[in-house]
């Protein structure tokens, strides 16, 4: 029979998982508790809370919240980070971390809303721009009426991530092909100077031998 310090934590964990915007599940195992230390401050700053769980705890309390299917995500020595406001810097907080100093820290994957995320697409998500940098953008893009903005805004956060990702990768195609729209531009223009510099040079020749001619015949008495 559950004891009342096991109610008391898995109510706890039901609590963050019902406010937080992502909970990024991380296995911490191999890391020292000075290496937690450093994690902790870091996330802290951007508001972001880093907390060791037992996972059948976890699993419960997801279960009781109706976010089933998070046993490929709560295993092994887990511990959470909640995030409770953008989503991207969650992710980026704990990418950042991995790549810049090497840790033995893995991500198993993230509950954002009610959709599981697995490991990679935590790193996708972690590879975009800040939210307010993708919501600036897709503004200063959107050309469809105010309805049409306000429609996006108030879409689900799966749904306004996955707008303004596409919205990101647009941009990056469009400006992978500007090069190459430039080189199409200059290799025509190298093409017809050739033509036109040739057509210049045979006018001049044709009409040569013409003014010779009428110099000799005005200059004859």
């Amino acid at each position: 029979m559950p004891t009342l310090k096991k109610e008391s934590q898995v109510e706890e964990i039901k609590g963050k998982l019902d406010k937080c915007t992502i909970a990024v599940a991380t296995g911490y195992e191999g890391m020292s508790a000075s290496d937690m230390t450093t994690l902790r401050t870091q996330l802290r700053v951007d508001g972001i809370e880093y907390r060791v769980i037992k996972n059948t705890l976890a699993l419960r309390a997801a279960n009781e919240l109706g976010k089933e299917g998070m046993s490929d995500v709560f295993k092994g020595q887990t511990a959470l980070a909640f995030g409770y406001g953008d989503v991207v810097a969650v992710a980026k907080g704990i990418n950042g971390y991995i790549t810049t100093s090497r840790s033995r820290l893995v991500i198993n994957g993230a509950v954002m809303g009610d959709d599981i995320l697995t490991a990679d697409q935590v790193i996708a998500l972690a590879a975009l721009p800040p939210k307010d940098e993708l919501i600036a953008r897709l503004l200063g893009r959107m050309q469809a009426p105010i309805t049409g903005l306000v429609n996006v805004l108030s879409a689900p956060l799966r749904g306004l991530v996955t707008v303004l990702q596409r919205a990101s990768e647009q941009e990056g195609e469009m400006e992978a092909s500007a090069p190459t729209a430039e080189v199409e531009v200059e290799e025509e223009m190298e093409a017809s100077a050739p033509t036109a510099e040739v057509e210049v040079e045979e006018e001049m020749e044709a009409s040569a031998p013409t003014a010779e001619v009428e110099v000799e015949e005005e200059a004859s008495p």
